[in-house]
């Protein structure tokens, strides 16, 4: 095996070989972005269709089963199916795990397009949806006013969402629930019939009326100025005055037969947070930016915006996803480190020479920071998943630079030279070493090729473990050997060697140790029947206590939310859930004891179309209570 001979007579170029790969790894992990899980794209893709004013049977009849006609001839289908409802209508498709959503929907757009031809014209232009992980809010905030509630959808989009929305890494921002500004024309149908009119004729004069026209160019010879008539309405006061029609020579004007209000628009979603009316801000990241860096950055935007709202405009945060990330991400790498620092008291503990262990513990962060390599070139994020795949091979990675340092110290002892014991010690055990760490990898290599969701989600932890074993293999055959060269030394003939306390205590342990076990052994040896029988009891009950064992599909997590839903009759109108508003006053009286962390409880309510439920939210400032 040539690897340990050049690596053991280059020792610069093996040096900065690994130097130059712990600055691309460092550098890999702090672009790599943080999340919970690995991005995971669904192979669904949803349609929806509004038909407004329709009822959940016209929809389903005039809508849905159109379109499901149409849309079965979508080629690689698992499954179709609609869920209508009044005034929407979804149809949800499921392909193959692995299918080209993009070409799906591409496919999906032209059958729309035949299919329009068979809608309601009432009915809007069918919406393609595709639903990936990371489409997941990554913060969800409150907005509350008293005198600016209902100029909060325009202060909401001139002074808060226009902000967020420029953040690096923020893909965009939905508001729920914002009140919506109606001009509402009250025809009196006396005043109409008595001058012969119409409310269509009405509408259709505000319609012209109410627009700006081009007017063309004028050219002074130098520069060339774009002419409009502005003509839209501008006050209630002007829709008030519009000119309709003429009747016995009398000019009739909208006042004359009809009143014009200014109004807020019906809504389908009342929210309320502490008995104030409100509004929802949801902010979603990019699918490749870090959910950490996002969060901090809208975090800090949303103080700065704070000081330039209105007095009575209140942002609340309501959901924070990267707590959950940056926990999680916090807790596993707090057991990385303690791997790490326990694989290297193990290591001082049997090797119990300060040299020899240092060799050893070299092989941890370069066959770490080789996988984040790997990660940031595929894409990857650090995740429970990546972590956990770190934390499993921690241990692991120590094992071949162990046996290959056991080696050469045996040559070394014996009276070979370092350099010549690195390569003939590493030259020996390479192929033993070689096998023993594909036979490990063979374990983890069939997740590569898993399907589905769990597919996706152990991918990334059977590839980080093969990149992490293979580093450490390499690690042994070329760092071990050098440094071994280097650091070890022969020992003098005649001379007795003195070891520090450490050693000798170590020393001591081992050696007590050793006597339980020839003990322990030749008890074994001398009962065979007795310990073969103690051996298959002990296995049948492992059998059947796994039995008694539950399994889930993925473990539930306590993120500190408590939701409460409510369901009222089909067709209660939306209006009338505001009547359940007193059922979150008992959430404010909630208290919890022994927590240093500041207690704020925040309530969403939204509504369905056809105002069926109610939900409440509510939020502990500590996890662990």
């Amino acid at each position: 095996m040539r690897l340990p001979q050049i690596a053991v007579k280059n020792p610069v170029f093996t040096a900065m070989v690994f130097v130059a790969i712990l600055m691309f790894g460092l550098v890999s992990l702090f672009r790599l972005p943080k999340d919970v899980l690995p991005n995971v794209e669904l192979p669904t893709l949803t349609v929806m269709t509004i038909y407004p004013g329709a009822s959940a049977r016209e929809v389903e009849e005039q809508v849905s089963k159109k379109l499901e006609t149409y849309l079965a001839a979508v080629s690689n289908l698992k499954s179709i199916k609609s869920n209508s409802r009044e005034n929407v209508s979804f149809v949800i498709m499921q392909f193959n795990w692995g299918e080209n959503l993009d070409q799906a929907s591409n496919n999906i757009r032209d059958l729309i397009e035949f299919a329009k031809t068979d809608l309601p014209s009432e009915a809007g232009t069918p919406i393609i949806y595709k639903f990936t992980s990371s489409m997941m809010p990554v913060l969800v905030y409150n907005i509350e006013a008293e005198e600016n509630y209902k100029g909060l959808n325009k202060i909401c989009e001139d002074q808060i969402t226009n902000r967020i929305q420029s953040l690096s890494g923020v893909g965009t921002t939905i508001v729920i629930g914002q009140p919506e500004r109606e001009i509402v024309v009250q025809c009196n149908p006396f005043q109409l019939a008595a001058f012969n009119l119409t409310p269509s004729e009405i509408a259709q004069a505000m319609k012209m009326q109410n627009i700006s026209i081009p007017a063309g160019m004028i050219n002074d010879g130098k520069m060339g100025i774009s002419v409009r008539m502005p003509a839209e309405f501008g006050s209630i006061e002007e829709i008030s005055q519009m000119p309709i029609s003429s009747f016995k020579g009398q000019i009739i004007r909208v006042c004359d037969v009809a009143t014009v209000k200014d109004t807020m628009k019906n809504s389908d979603c009342y929210i309320h947070s502490f008995g104030q009316k409100s509004i929802i801000m949801l902010v979603q990241k990019q699918s490749d930016a870090n959910t950490l860096t996002v969060a901090q950055a809208v975090k800090k935007e949303v103080k700065a915006i704070q000081n330039s709202l209105p007095q009575d405009v209140k942002i609340t945060e309501l959901m924070d996803m990267s707590e959950l990330v940056s926990e999680s991400i916090n807790n596993l790498s707090r057991a990385i480190f303690y791997a790490a620092f326990f694989v290297i008291l193990v290591v001082l503990f049997f090797l119990k020479d300060f040299h020899s262990s240092l060799i050893i513990i070299m092989t941890i962060p370069f066959s770490l920071v080789a996988a984040f390599i790997i990660m940031l070139l595929a894409d990857y994020t650090i995740n429970i998943i990546s972590t956990i795949a770190l934390a499993v091979t921690i241990g692991m990675v120590v094992d071949n630079a162990i046996v290959i340092l056991e080696n050469i110290t045996r040559h070394i002892e014996n009276g070979t030279r370092p350099k010549e014991a690195a390569i003939f010690g590493t030259g020996e055990m390479g192929m033993a070493i070689t096998g023993s760490t594909l036979t490990t990898i063979v374990v983890f290599l069939p997740m590569i090729f898993m399907s589905g969701l769990i597919g996706i989600i152990f991918k990334q932890l059977a590839v980080i473990v093969t990149v992490t074993l293979l580093a450490s293999l390499f690690t042994a055959l070329t760092l071990t050997p050098m440094l071994s060269s280097k650091l070890l030394k022969v020992p003098v003939k005649g001379r007795v060697r003195k070891h520090h306390k450490f050693y000798n205590a170590c020393e001591a342990i081992l050696h007590y140790i050793g006597k339980v076990y020839a003990k322990t052994l030749n008890f074994s040896l001398n009962n065979r029947k007795i310990v073969l029988w103690a051996f298959i009891v002990f296995f049948c009950i492992t059998i059947a206590l796994s039995f008694t064992i539950g399994t889930d599909y993925i473990p539930s997590v306590d993120a500190g939310d408590l939701n409460a839903v409510i369901e009222l009759d089909a067709g209660v109108n939306a209006k009338e859930t505001i009547t359940l508003e007193g059922v979150e006053y008992p959430l404010y009286k909630l208290e919890i004891s022994n927590t240093s962390h500041p207690f704020y409880t925040g309530k969403m309510k939204l509504v369905d179309t056809a105002g069926r439920v109610d939900k409440f939210r509510s939020r502990y400032g500590d996890r662990k209570k």
